[in-house]
């Protein structure tokens, strides 16, 4: 058995420089390769933080125009109905339009048009912690509901909580 046999390859010289090791130009590509990596992920996860944002948002102005609507069909005047409604930051308008629907066998059916704007980002800087990244800052969005209610008025006024328990 020889001795020098069973000595590890890595712990003899190689060549002129002895011990193999990484080049400063592997280890530089291997860095750049992980910091597009890491920056990747941050972009990623700011898009997501955005969509997380705008579906909220969406949600609810769609909760605010359900509690109109509702109010509206219990025969709420529709001038009344946004003193009624809990204060919502994010609505920007909320409008009764009144229209007919014209039905072949019934003739025009009288209906209204209930819309909620939205502004769909809190953002109020192009750049720093309060970015918007989906474009536009300043975009709004709206959905509608078209409502037939059958009594227009309520026989009595709705009272006005003042305070809940």
């Amino acid at each position: 058995m020889n001795p020098h046999k069973s000595i590890s390859r890595f712990s003899q010289p190689q060549g002129r420089g002895g011990v193999r090791a990484y080049t400063l130009i592997e280890a530089l590509v291997a860095g750049g390769i992980l910091m597009i990596g890491i920056g990747a992920a941050a972009s990623l996860s700011l898009a997501f933080l955005t969509q997380e944002e705008i579906a909220e948002r969406a949600a609810r102005a769609c909760t605010h125009l359900e509690n109109a609507v509702a109010l509206y069909q219990a025969g709420v005047p529709a001038a009344r109905i946004p003193d009624l409604l809990p204060p919502e930051p994010i609505v920007t308008a909320l409008t009764f339009t009144d229209r007919s629907l014209p039905e072949a066998q019934l003739g025009a059916i009288p209906s209204t048009l209930v819309t909620v704007t939205w502004a769909s980002t809190g953002a109020t800087a192009a750049a720093g912690l309060s970015q918007w990244t989906g474009g536009d800052h300043e975009t709004t969005r709206n959905a509608s509901v078209e409502v037939i209610r059958t009594n227009p008025t309520l026989a009595a006024p709705l009272a006005r909580a003042q305070a809940f328990h």
